[in-house]
C-alpha cells in the first residue's frame, strides 16, 4: 500500500511516503515558518523525487494532535482536501503514540511529551513490546508537577516537553532520552498509517476531527481554568 503521511502537530514537522514496510522518501523540519507556507511544497517534492503521482496512492496518513491548534488545523484541512480529491481513506494517529514510536522494544515505560505552552505539557505513557505500543495512560494536557507525580522509575522521558521540564520531571531512575529523539519521525507515521489502512481503520475525510486535550486560547480567555485539563483516549 503507497501512503502519504503529514505531520503538523507542533513546529517540527514534515512528511513521507510508505510502501509497505519502506519508508520510500522522508523529510523533516524543525525551521520557524508555518506549515501553511511549507506543507504543499513539501508533499510535492517527496512525490516528485519518488517519481509518484497523486493518483497512484493508496491512502494517507496525519496526526489528530494533541499539539499546536493552528498546525493541527493545517494538518487536517491538508489532508481531508487530498483524502476527498483523491477518494482515500485517511489514517490518524496520536502526535504523542508517533513520538514513543521511536522508542526500542523492551525499554522501560516510555512517556511521550510535548510542550503545550501556557505552563502545560501533553503526555502519555506507552510499554514498547515487539508487536508496538501498549497504551498505559490516555494522551493527557496537565502542569509539569503534576506529571512528576504520575512518573514512576524506571520511565524513559521522549520529547521537546520532557526537555523543557526535564528539571522537575527527571529523577533517579527516570532517563531523558537523547535530543535527537525529540523529533517525531513523518516516516514512522507513513508505516504506521499503512498499517492501520490494510487492517480497514482508515477514516473519511469528515471523520477527521483534531484532539486537542486542553481549552483552546479562546475558551481560556472566556473563563475556563487551565487546570480543568482534558484526557482523550
Amino acid at each position: 500500500m503507497l501512503v502519504l503521511a503529514l505531520d503538523t502537530s507542533h513546529q517540527a514537522g514534515g512528511a513521507a511516503l510508505a510502501q509497505g514496510d519502506r519508508i520510500l522518501a522522508e523529510v523533516l523540519l524543525d525551521v520557524p515558518v508555518t506549515h501553511s507556507r511549507r506543507l504543499l511544497g513539501v508533499l510535492d517534492f517527496i512525490l516528485e523525487q519518488a517519481g509518484v503521482e497523486r493518483e497512484q496512492l493508496q491512502g494517507l496518513a496525519v496526526t489528530l494532535g494533541p499539539g499546536y491548534f493552528t498546525g493541527l488545523r493545517i494538518g487536517l484541512a491538508t489532508a481531508q482536501g487530498l483524502a476527498l480529491g483523491l477518494g482515500l481513506k485517511v489514517a490518524g494517529v496520536s502526535s504523542l503514540r508517533l513520538l514513543a514510536q521511536a522508542a526500542a522494544p523492551g525499554r522501560d515505560p516510555v512517556w511521550a511529551v510535548a510542550d503545550a505552552r501556557r505552563g502545560l505539557v501533553y503526555a502519555a505513557a506507552f510499554s514498547p513490546e515487539a508487536k508496538g505500543l501498549k497504551r498505559l495512560l490516555p494522551d493527557t494536557a496537565l502542569a509539569p508537577a503534576r506529571l512528576a507525580e504520575l512518573i514512576q522509575p524506571p520511565a524513559l522521558l521522549l520529547g521537546q516537553g520532557a526537555r523543557l521540564y526535564a528539571q522537575e520531571l527527571v529523577k533517579p531512575g527516570v532517563e531523558l532520552a537523547p535530543a535527537w529523539s525529540d523529533l517525531p519521525r513523518p516516516g514512522l507515521l507513513a508505516l504506521m498509517g499503512a498499517r492501520r489502512l490494510a487492517r480497514g481503520q482508515g477514516l473519511d475525510p469528515g471523520e477527521l476531527k483534531p484532539r486537542y486535550c486542553r481549552p483552546s486560547d479562546a475558551e481560556i480567555r472566556f473563563g475556563l481554568p487551565l487546570d480543568q485539563y482534558r484526557i482523550l483516549d
